[in-house]
């Protein structure tokens, strides 16, 4: 059998496991979920224990789908959520059953931004989303409510950084992951020492960076025991999720760009130089492609914000049938207009204080009014992200889109994305696979298998092209202001909102 590549996608929503075979194609793939949990405000947790299980389970079932599986997989990869902290001990072991990820909001910022300007620590870092999202600010939340288990740290991983740590017993990092930790200089390609030493943070604390497509350990026996594999299958470093995807979006040179669609959605340009801009505050990633960067702008709750209007109004319909609703409400929704901050919102929405809101409402309003006012509104916080990150990057306007992710799948928004963005969109092959396809590629790039992860352009093959239809160009050019005018009405009222940010 030819080799396959075993790719693990450590979302916030579950792991997903996929096979790939060397001539791009996944051959096997499957979810496993997990839960977050929401103890109490800004709170967002989820226990590394039940990734472990995620993993496990993923990775069985895909290689009891695929014959001759066990002996043809010639290497592991993860792509990891970003900007969560898993706390261990001297022995690798949990110091906390549960952890932040990335939506948690209590880190501290203060002594840290006392001591270095804002500004400053952004332009070092490209660290674009709210300050308290990043690991270096959780720290400092740890320390203060469990001194205790902060005196038994030992490390400080990433998602995917502690799932490699059990299957290899190896404490590894990746740039791309470190350049998410609120302590990486970008321009050094390394951890800083000022902001280290702002933080009060030991270096020794954090795990050296190295290339995503370097083998970092072996299988230990006990883990490929549990996953059904031999012992000593390379394990490589593996990548952010961000950057897994941007590598499996096409995003292997300077100048692409692509539309990650999903339950939070970004924009994201691939560049030889990061892209920064102190207003707008792209946020940025080390790239998983040696000397490339990714530099985007989102909204956290695009897909997360449909689910919870789902969960709502109809709980248990098919996602599918739901957003199809919105096909018999017209454009503009009948005067209904939604913004999806549910989740807080990027420094370009107003910041993490800011929370959704729906309004335009009548006696008349229907539900695929409702619906259709959110996906509309989705469309339009993406929008406000593609046309500042072009701008920053010098990207043309008329440049094709390539869009993966679950929220790719729907004619429905794909045609009120193209014509809300005015942009031609490309669908591929790969589709919602971006991540673990770029996963799937550091193995075959880290062993030789391919001579380089551009390789992973390769395994994509256009769907659809689906061009702006001027008349719905037209009526969302006039609805836009609308649109602009609820969301600066939602940062006003957040600003009149008592803060419960632990700054």
């Amino acid at each position: 059998m030819e080799p396959l590549a075993l790719a693990l996608d450590l979302g916030t929503g579950g792991c997903k496991a996929s096979l790939w075979s060397a001539d791009g194609h996944a051959v096997a793939e499957t979810v496993v979920s997990y839960p977050t949990r929401h103890p109490g405000p800004g709170r967002a947790e989820q226990r590394p224990d039940e990734w472990w299980d995620a993993v496990v389970s993923a990775t069985r079932e895909v290689v009891a789908q695929t014959p001759g599986a066990r002996e043809a997989v010639i290497g592991i990869a993860l792509s990891g959520q970003s900007l969560g902290v898993v706390q261990v001990d001297a022995a690798g072991e949990l110091v906390a059953r549960d952890t932040p990820i990335w939506s948690d909001t209590r880190g501290r910022t203060r002594p840290i931004l006392d001591r270095i300007d804002e500004d400053e620590w952004y332009l070092r870092t490209g660290n674009g989303f709210g300050a308290p999202l990043y690991p270096l600010f959780k720290t400092q939340t740890m320390r203060a409510e469990d001194p205790e288990g902060w005196a038994r740290t030992r490390a400080l991983l990433g998602s995917k950084d502690w799932i490699t740590l059990r299957l290899t017993g190896e404490i590894a990092t990746d740039h791309s992951m470190a350049s998410g930790s609120g302590a990486y200089d970008l321009t050094l390609g390394d951890y800083d020492d000022a902001i280290l030493d702002a933080a009060g943070l030991d270096r020794s604390l954090l795990p050296t960076p190295r290339e995503s497509a370097d083998v970092v350990g072996t299988l230990l026996p006990a883990p490929a025991e549990a996953l059904g594999l031999p012992a000593d299958v390379p394990v490589h470093a593996g990548a952010v999720d961000n950057a897994a995807m941007a590598l499996g979006s096409r995003g292997t040179t300077d100048g692409r760009i692509y539309a990650a669609l999903g339950s939070s959605s970004w924009m994201t340009v691939t560049s030889s130089a990061p892209v920064l801009d102190v207003e707008t505050r792209p946020y940025v990633f080390r790239h998983a492609v040696p000397g490339l960067y990714i530099s985007a702008l989102s909204t956290f709750s695009s897909g997360t914000t449909l689910t919870w209007l789902r969960d709502v109004m109809r709980p248990g319909a098919d996602i599918g049938a739901f957003i199809d609703g919105a096909a018999a409400s017209p454009r503009g929704a009948r005067g209904a207009v939604f913004v999806p901050t549910l989740a807080g919102g990027t420094p370009l929405e107003g910041g993490s204080g800011v929370r959704g809101t729906l309004t335009g409402l009548e006696l008349g309003t229907g539900a695929d009014d409702l619906v259709r006012a959110c996906l509309e509104g989705i469309a339009f916080a993406l929008d406000r992200s593609l046309r500042h990150i072009r701008a920053l990057s010098g990207l043309p306007a008329d440049t094709d889109l390539l869009i993966s992710g679950g929220g790719s799948r729907s004619p429905v928004w794909n045609r009120i994305y193209a014509d809300v963005l005015d942009t031609a969109l490309l669908r591929t092959t790969v589709d919602q696979q971006a991540a673990t396809l770029g996963a799937a590629a550091l193995v075959f790039s880290g062993s030789g298998v391919w001579s380089s992860l551009a390789a992973a352009d390769d395994a994509h093959e256009v769907v659809e092209r689906l061009a702006p239809d001027p008349d719905g160009v037209r009526a969302y050019d006039a609805l836009r202001d609308r649109s602009s005018a609820a969301a600066d009405a939602a940062v006003l009222f957040a600003r009149s909102t008592p803060s419960q940010e632990n700054a």
